[in-house]
């Protein structure tokens, strides 16, 4: 007689996908999402713009979460080989391919209705806009050929104030607009300084945005630190 087959356990599969959402950077963008709705709003927030908040913060997520498993897929390989990222379930093999891109297409499917029913459609093309820019075009595309994808790809990163003031008044202003530069300028300088010290757990030669971790040190690092901080606009 056949063994029966394992019980699935259910509660640490919930747990593997969670962790395909990256958690932390999710909070921190809808967060900055937050921020954009509640600066869109003059006065005190009423209770249908509280609601509106409340859905949109919902389909931003959705479909962050889906671009950072999405990234997780794309990046297990090199995922396997650092220290910081190796725990992820994609790199450890607890999930498969299949399971990690249906679970990215239907975040993202749930999120996008959501948006475009429940908020507007201009908020929901931003938002769909911003998974490719991240999970295409950053992870894709520009992480792999330059070390300077921090730069470029760091226009997805600066969006979501974007998608909070698109969400509330359905389009976006120069105040919107500003509050993309100032994330936009501050990532680069902050992902530089975070590779000032922490190179070392994350050097990986397939990568040429780790590779020049490696070649560049610290030293080099501050350099263009400052030299972004300091180096007056074009």
């Amino acid at each position: 007689m056949s063994a029966a087959a394992p019980p699935v356990n259910t509660p640490s599969l919930i747990r593997q996908f969670n962790a395909l959402t990256k958690p932390r950077v999710i909070q921190l963008i809808v967060f900055c999402a937050l921020i954009g709705m509640v600066l869109a709003v003059p006065g005190v927030p009423g209770w249908r713009e509280v609601q509106r908040m409340v859905l949109a913060s919902l389909g931003i997520w959705f479909v962050a979460g889906a671009a950072a498993a999405f990234n997780c897929l794309v990046e297990k390989g090199i995922d396997a080989k650092m220290r910081r990222t190796a725990w992820r379930p994609t790199a450890r093999g607890e999930l498969s391919d299949r399971q990690a891109l249906l679970f990215s297409s239907v975040m993202c499917a749930i999120g996008s209705a959501l948006l475009y029913w429940q908020v507007n459609p201009l908020t929901m093309w931003l938002t769909f806009a911003t998974f490719v820019g991240y999970a295409v075009i950053y992870t894709v595309i520009l992480k792999p050929l330059t070390p300077q994808n921090i730069v470029i790809g760091g226009a997805s990163g600066a969006m979501p104030p974007v998608l909070g003031w698109a969400a509330m008044t359905g389009d976006v202003g120069p105040e919107a607009l500003i509050l993309f530069l100032i994330i936009f300028l501050w990532t680069p300088p902050h992902f530089w300084a975070l590779a000032c010290t922490a190179w070392r757990t994350t050097a990986n030669p397939a990568c040429p945005c780790c590779r020049s971790h490696t070649a560049m040190n610290s030293r080099a690092c501050r350099c263009c630190c400052t030299h972004w901080c300091c180096s007056p606009p074009a």
